[in-house]
């Protein structure tokens, strides 16, 4: 832990940056910005996290978002970072420190212009990364809680991604796609079928994580083994076929031939779904 950190700057009352030995270090800790000012030397035991800009490239850019971003937002995009470790129990990509409040400050500027942008994937995030969902959901609240704002629910999906793309350090792009993806399969099993699944329903959640996982093992090149393959052929031929047609539209979307095995546990499903509807 820092010890003997100098605040050079309060964010908000739980976050500061603080100095010592000429490096900045951002602090986070409970009433850490109101029981100390700047100038005040931060005892150790009243921070709870240290965010270190480790590289230049990153020290570059936070110091950028300081220049042009409220320090209320920037403060707390560093407490709904900090929860969103502590959830996830592992660190994130520094380069989140940079990408959160800036997109926040967007949000919130868009707000006050009227401009509303839809993120038609809520269901398929929720369903697919249902942590980070959550600590999404939670950052929501904070945001219009502290800044009297409206935001509406499809800016948990776009801070779900941040979240996401700030774990496996791929672009929010690269997650953005594969969501997109995920949804166009889920919409052509609706089409197959014949009827519409309910996107806050269990039976969609299953079956989004069925091909989810599905997909996983595919693009691993693992696949369980299906003893049962000669049956479902036989006995559920009608699924079977229209598996088949799904695994056609993955190999189109992700260039991955799906095996025999892993249609016949595909159709497996698609009978559940039908005696659902039953």
């Amino acid at each position: 832990m820092i010890e003997d950190a100098i605040i050079k700057k309060v964010l908000n009352n739980n976050v500061v940056i603080a100095q010592k030995d000429n490096s900045d270090f951002i602090l986070i800790g409970n009433g850490l910005g109101f029981d100390f000012h700047k100038g005040s030397t931060v005892p150790s035991s009243r921070i709870e996290k240290v965010f270190i800009r480790e590289t230049t490239e990153i020290a570059n850019n936070y110091d950028k978002v300081l220049e042009t971003i409220d320090n209320k937002i920037i403060g707390l995009s560093e407490e709904v970072i900090c929860i969103a470790e502590k959830d996830l129990g592992i660190k994130l990509s520094d380069s989140i420190h940079v990408s959160l409040p800036d997109h926040i400050n967007f949000s919130l500027r868009r707000m006050e212009k009227n401009i509303k942008i839809e993120n038609p994937f809520l269901n398929e995030l929720r369903v697919l990364y249902p942590v980070e969902y959550s600590i999404a959901s939670k950052a929501l609240k904070m945001i219009n809680e502290r800044f009297n704002s409206k935001l509406q629910e499809d800016e948990i999906g776009f801070i779900c991604l941040h979240i996401q793309a700030a774990i496996t350090e791929k672009g929010i792009g690269v997650h953005l796609e594969y969501t997109k993806k995920i949804k166009e399969i889920m919409d052509l099993i609706k089409k197959l079928i014949g009827r519409s699944i309910d996107k806050n329903s269990l039976e969609y959640a299953r079956t989004l994580t069925h091909i989810n996982f599905m997909l996983e093992r595919v693009l691993e090149g693992k696949t369980i083994k299906n003893l049962l393959l000669d049956n479902i052929k036989d006995k559920l031929s009608k699924e079977y076929d229209i598996a088949i047609k799904l695994a056609l539209m993955i190999d189109a979307l992700f260039s991955v031939k799906v095996p025999e095995d892993e249609i016949g546990y595909l159709a497996l499903h698609l009978k559940r779904l039908s005696d659902m509807e039953s």
